[in-house]
């Protein structure tokens, strides 16, 4: 039996903070590699986690953050093809298909990893703003920023064409200042509630009069500015919106408004840690000048985030459970390969909506609520049925909504025997089943695949760190049924992988 946790405000802060050491009870194995992944990836295929298993979690940590090699040289033609893309869409979708294939194919997932908690945290609907060429250009924004410096990334932010639409502030002007970017400033994007008064909000709207776009770049209408005194926090001067985020951001509670937000991303968003708990890094994040790299792999590579408190203590968000899945099942193949297909990106669009979370569309300024929000009937549902879709290979064939009508998704605990399909296998890039071939199950004869064998092999390829075990024997015996081989047991292991992927486990980062 596991040891019982200490309660978070009984940990010492000066330890939990400190680099992390495998040990011999505790080991740098699949586990730990998988949850690494999970946080500052989308999920591992099984050629990552082999290859972190080999690097262990310093230089993993090194490859995550530096990127892969061919990153930086596809880094131009990727924005290309975004830039074109926004060009030609006209709902967001063609964006939405853009973005997920950088997150798949772009070869650096922390970096969209942090994109993507930038863009819910600075939270902008193409919905309101209209134009998809400003949402495409703050996605740049916020990824040429993800790792960098929060100072510089928060002005851009403030000068970013579709933050001035979706926040009103063409409408800011001297005399009948709007004040709903200071408001968002300092409420969700620096300080939090409680940290700054409503007059601070009036004075720092002041200072925002005059910046505005006109639809393509930023524009600052002088004549439209007030340049009289103002005091922000507690500092007056004829303070305009440049001088307003550094002073927001020399405040104490910056630091701990932000480290709290990453604790909740990067580490677990069951428990509210102390104060005290957070302190050492909010002290770091000062000292560091708001160093966004230093403070997430302080973060990684620590011992509380290689402990209980951290391990599966989140609930993957719908582009984590989707990339995830997709990592885990599709296999890269070379395009010169007979076998070869295209990952279908525009495929996931609709099939990540369907689950609650459109890219480039988050439901407010607040960003998508996250944890248990995105389980619900209806959701759970949609994440079966994509499961049942991607294990069993259809997923480059499914185009469009109708062919999702009538699924019938297995429950995340029990596997249904179905009649064998006389239809061909799907292309052993999207077949899950080709584990069979590429493990040796039942080692040194691997013909003698054995439902344990099988079932350990499933259960470490995509759930490291173990299921329930009512859950395993279930799958033994789903797999034992009636002896299959062959394609009935191909379909077999595609079926038990659906099981898998709907697990309560799976649903966990």
């Amino acid at each position: 039996m596991a040891k019982p946790l200490p309660p978070l405000d009984q940990i010492d802060p000066s330890e939990a903070w400190q680099p992390w050491q495998p040990t011999a009870a505790d080991p740098w194995g699949a586990k730990w590699a998988a949850h690494l992944y999970r946080r500052a990836a989308f999920g591992p295929s099984g050629e990552d986690l082999r290859e972190a298993e080999r690097l262990g979690m310093q230089r993993t940590l090194d490859l995550l953050f530096r990127g892969r090699q061919y990153a930086e040289e596809v880094a131009e033609t990727i924005v290309d093809a975004g830039r074109i893309a926004a060009q030609r869409d006209d709902s967001g979708d063609l964006l939405r298909g853009w973005w997920l294939y950088c997150m798949l194919q772009g070869g650096h997932p922390l970096r969209e990893k942090l994109t993507l908690f930038w863009h819910d945290h600075f939270a902008t609907s193409i919905a309101k703003v209209q134009i998809p060429t400003l949402m495409f250009r703050q996605n740049c924004l916020l990824r040429e920023h993800a790792l960098g410096r929060f100072g510089p990334l928060l002005q851009a932010i403030s000068r970013d064409g579709a933050m001035l639409l979706w926040l009103d502030s063409n409408s800011n002007v001297k005399g009948r200042p709007n004040e709903n970017y200071a408001r968002e400033l300092m409420e969700l994007f620096s300080l939090g509630v409680g940290n700054y008064t409503e007059k601070d909000i009036r004075e720092a709207a002041r200072a925002f009069t005059g910046w505005r776009t006109d639809g393509d770049d930023f524009k600052f209408e002088s004549q439209l500015h007030d340049s009289g005194q103002k005091t922000f926090l507690g500092q007056t001067g004829a303070w305009n919106g440049n001088d307003v985020v550094r002073i927001a951001l020399e405040q104490p509670a910056a630091a701990r408004f932000l480290v709290r937000k990453f604790y909740r991303f990067l580490v677990s968003e069951r428990a509210e840690p102390p104060d005290s708990l957070l302190e050492p890094l909010c002290e770091s994040f000062r000292k560091s000048d708001y160093d966004i790299a230093a403070l997430v792999r302080t973060i990684l590579e620590s011992r509380h985030f290689y402990s209980g408190h951290a391990f599966r203590q989140r609930i993957k968000g719908p582009v984590e459970y989707v990339l995830g899945a997709v990592n885990a099942v599709y296999r890269r193949y070379r395009e010169e390969e007979v076998d070869y297909r295209p990952l279908p990106q525009q495929v996931l669009v609709g099939r990540l909506d369907a689950m609650g979370q459109a890219l480039f569309a988050p439901p407010n300024v607040k960003g998508w609520p996250g944890g248990e929000s995105w389980l619900n009937t209806h959701t759970v549902l949609e994440r079966s049925n994509f499961a049942s879709v991607l294990a069993m290979g259809s997923l480059w064939t499914d185009y469009s909504p109708e062919s999702r009508v009538g699924a019938r998704p297995k429950s995340p605990d029990h596997a249904v025997v179905g009649e064998v399909s006389e239809e061909p296998p799907p292309p052993r890039a999207y077949d899950p089943a080709r584990l069979l071939e590429e493990s040796k199950v039942g080692s040194p004869a691997p013909k003698a695949r054995r439902p344990e064998g099988i079932v350990r092999i499933l259960v470490d390829h995509y759930v490291p760190g173990g299921i329930r075990e009512n859950a395993r024997a279930k799958l033994v015996s789903f797999i034992a049924a009636e002896n299959p081989s062959g394609p009935a047991l191909a379909r077999r292991v595609r079926e038990a992988i659906h099981a898998v992927l709907s697990m309560a486990e799976y649903q966990l980062a």
